[in-house]
């Protein structure tokens, strides 16, 4: 007779295994600490989808108020303030607008509005109305390494754009 040596893994094992890596990565992955390079990015992004919302928002609710967004160039500092029917400023009642769109670690460099010129200190309010934003408006996010992303926000038609580098005039 001829033995055979069945030594081995079999199909289900294997599968079992993968599976068990898989749930293991999904757990530990999100929980890995992301670049600062990384977090510039998605601190653009989500406040170019923040001024967008904004706009959306304040043109379909049916009341007059607005939002106004906070900055103050060379910090951290972004905040959303909605304006009440009285006219007075409070805390947005939509949790989505509560914390502030730019992670930790990254600045606004500074802020471009063509009536006033290139911000780089103090305390700016960008108005977002009903018809939307006001004027064009350029901010400028830095990371810690000195990386830029621009994120530009165009008047009367609620398009916003976030794009990597320190740029100045819209393309």
């Amino acid at each position: 007779m001829i033995s055979r040596n069945n030594s081995g893994f079999t199909l289900i094992e294997i599968v079992m295994v993968m599976v068990i890596i898989g749930m293991v990565m999904m757990l530990v992955i999100p929980r890995l600490p992301s670049s600062d390079s990384e977090n510039l990015k998605i601190s653009a992004r989500t406040l170019a989808s923040t001024l967008r919302y904004l706009q959306e928002r304040t043109a379909t609710t049916t009341s007059q108020s607005g939002y106004y967004l906070m900055l103050a160039p060379g910090t951290e500092t972004v905040k959303i303030l909605e304006i009440g029917a009285d006219g007075n400023s409070k805390e947005p009642s939509d949790p989505l607008l509560q914390k502030s769109p730019v992670k930790e670690g990254i600045t606004v460099a500074d802020v471009r509005i063509p009536r006033l010129g290139k911000v780089i200190d103090g305390q700016l309010r960008v108005d977002v109305g009903v018809g939307g934003i006001r004027d064009f408006v350029t901010i400028h996010l830095r990371s810690a390494g000195g990386q830029f992303w621009t994120v530009m926000a165009f008047p009367s038609g609620g398009k916003v754009k976030a794009l990597e580098g320190y740029i100045e005039e819209p393309p």
